[in-house]
């Protein structure tokens, strides 16, 4: 069987002219690393300036009712801020400053288009709704193989669509375009600059999952799920010639899992959700405090997606790659 290996983007990455990386592939390790804390500063502060008015609401009620507050309470209410589901869309939204920090690196520093970290502007809308119908049906047979295995019990509807969940639902939007820009349209297309592509593909996926270390209830098998993900997400980033769909993969597919059945998001809770499902049974199944991400049925899906996009014809995805090239 043969391997769809006619990646445009590759060819981009590689005659783009003004595109400065060096060719060292532990030169480009280190200078990403550096980029990558830079980028973790600016959501940080980010997510630190959008609590901070509760914080300091807090902090006037505790002085008037005890007179004195101390650096370590400040501390513990900051944490338990940044920890609760009710204000998931302040981190959503902060990851934004990550990709303003990747784009300004690449088109600045490096002296790259955007185009050859996949950003196309031809049918960039299209390739964008694909994207969120794919990620979407991903997700769902993956909730559909957990209940089918007893993993997953549904509890109903958790109430009406709320304003805030539309802010989710756009801060979803921005966090999955963020960590795609960074491992795929930054990390991936640099290495693939000079290297192999299934190189760059491999250490972006483990980059990827070796990121989400240190979230509630991660195991080897949520880190073999992880990367498996963004192994399908590299492929169909090579096979679209576009970063767009990846981009709206990623995002519905956390959105659907926390924010639409109610599960944990990489072991993170998202606060409200359209329905309400609990897990029971085998961890191995529903992955326990880390989501479904960390369940064999997510090791299956993902399987099953990477065969594809290595192995089957696809012309209307293939058509759009020969056509943004």
């Amino acid at each position: 069987m043969k391997i769809y290996q006619n990646y445009p983007l590759m060819q981009t990455v590689r005659e783009e002219e003004t595109f400065r990386t060096p060719k060292n592939i532990f030169l480009k390790a280190l200078i990403f690393i550096g980029v990558f804390f830079v980028l973790e500063f600016a959501e940080g502060l980010g997510m630190m300036l959008g609590v901070m008015p509760r914080l300091m609401d807090w902090a006037r009620e505790q002085a008037a009712v005890n007179g004195t507050l101390t650096s370590e309470q400040m501390t513990e209410k900051l944490n338990t801020l940044l920890q609760d589901p009710q204000l998931t869309y302040i981190m959503l939204l902060a990851t934004g400053l990550g990709t303003l920090v990747v784009l300004f690196f690449c088109r600045v520093i490096e002296g790259r288009k955007l185009r050859t970290m996949g950003f196309f502007k031809e049918k960039a809308g299209i390739q964008y709704l694909a994207g969120l119908g794919i990620g979407f049906a991903l997700f769902s047979c993956v909730v559909g193989l957990a209940y089918a295995f007893g993993g997953l019990q549904f509890e109903g509807s958790a109430g009406a669509v709320t304003p805030i969940l539309l802010v989710i639902l756009l801060g979803y939007g921005i966090q999955g375009m963020s960590e795609e820009v960074m491992c795929r349209g930054y990390l991936m297309t640099t290495i693939m600059r000079h290297h192999n592509v299934w190189v760059a593909v491999g250490i972006n996926a483990l980059f990827f999952g070796l990121m989400h270390g240190a979230n509630a209830g991660f195991s080897l098998l949520a880190l073999v799920n992880l990367i498996l993900y963004a192994v399908m997400i590299s492929l169909y980033t090579l096979r679209t010639n576009s970063l767009w769909g990846s981009c709206a993969i990623h995002s519905i597919w956390n959105f659907a899992q926390g924010n639409f059945y109610g599960l944990p998001v990489s072991g993170i809770d998202s606060g409200e959700s359209v329905f309400r499902m609990s897990l029971k049974g085998s961890a191995l199944v529903n992955g326990g405090d880390f989501g479904l991400e960390a369940g064999i049925p997510t090791s299956i899906v993902m399987l099953a997606a990477i065969c594809i996009l290595l192995f089957v014809p696809i012309p209307i995805l293939d058509k759009k790659a020969g056509e943004s090239a």
